[in-house]
């Protein structure tokens, strides 16, 4: 009788190890060209290769049209699971459509939660856009002229933004010089350059501030203002907490950003994939009935950089 248990056992453990060796995942990002999504997408990535899984990784680079066409060719290939990276689901909902009714678990990552999917993992957008910009209006005195710089594609990053102008409101002594704000291309860097430099351009050393959509966009702007003002440090403010970030802080090259744990918001994803994929719990209970899976954010300015 013992030597039976032992052996149903040993046979369960086999039959749960192979369905792990066997698992079909996609993983889909907006763009990888975003330092943000490649931090998802190396940590996802380096976890599914840990675990044995075949993970299919996939750029849509931009395109809401790549990305529907992705989305649908997982479904034909059968993924056990989809997680879906800084997209906009609204626009590919007719492809996560076809998930949902594959009964195809879909875990989105800072994308913002819609009707079906299992859950959102990330940050409180509205609580990151409130500690960047009451960083950079109290480092002016609450007087000065700054330069903003949004991206309004992105669920988070546009909430930022609405958080800033609401910050603004009760700063009438800070002047908005120009707004400028990003399409999602390729080329997003380099049109934040050429903006960056236009305003420059046309206000020199009026700039005090720069309030940035995402980190990226920081670097644009500081290589600029670098370049151009020789005699000015104007603040500059973002969010991610990229490794160059925390650099560009050490050398005074930018001010403050508020981090966000890509790292961790991949590890979230792979153990909600591995309990309802490979376990069989039921996504209600893999997330204890929650629809939005929040990491904390901190800020972190020249004072407390990290010391990794």
């Amino acid at each position: 009788m013992k030597k039976a248990l032992v052996l149903a056992c040993a046979l369960l453990l086999a039959v749960s190890a192979t369905s792990a060796a066997e698992l079909k995942v996609g993983f889909v990002a907006t763009n990888f060209a975003a330092e943000a999504q490649a931090r998802v997408a190396n940590a996802f990535e380096k976890i599914a290769k840990e675990k044995g899984w075949n993970a299919q990784m996939l750029n849509s680079a931009g395109s809401i049209d790549t990305q529907s066409t992705q989305l649908e060719n997982l479904l034909q290939m059968k993924v056990n699971a989809v997680v879906l990276a800084m997209a906009h689901p609204l626009e590919v909902r007719p492809a996560l459509e076809k998930l949902f009714e594959a009964k195809i678990p879909v875990i989105t990552i800072d994308s913002g939660y819609v009707d079906g999917v299992v859950v959102d993992i990330t940050s409180d957008n509205f609580g990151v856009g409130a500690k960047m910009s009451t960083y950079l209006v109290d480092a002016l005195g609450g007087n000065g002229n700054i330069v903003l710089i949004k991206f309004e594609k992105h669920q988070g990053s546009r909430r930022r933004g609405k958080v800033m102008d609401a910050v603004l409101s009760e700063y009438p002594g800070i002047k908005v010089l120009a707004e400028y704000s990003v399409v999602a291309t390729k080329s997003f860097m380099d049109d934040t350059r050429s903006a960056v430099e236009t305003y420059v351009t046309r206000f020199g050393e009026q700039i005090d501030g720069v309030w940035c959509a995402f980190d990226q966009l920081a670097y644009a702007a500081g290589d600029v203002l670098s370049e151009r003002l020789k005699d000015k440090k104007p603040i500059i403010v973002a969010a991610d907490g990229n490794k160059e970030t925390f650099r560009r802080i050490g050398d005074g090259l930018m001010s403050a950003t508020v981090a966000q744990p890509f790292e961790e918001m991949a590890a979230v994803a792979a153990s909600l994939v591995e309990k309802i994929a490979v376990e069989g719990k039921m996504p209600e209970q893999a997330t204890q009935g929650k629809k939005l899976f929040y990491v904390d954010t901190p800020l972190y300015d020249a004072a407390n950089l990290p010391k990794e």
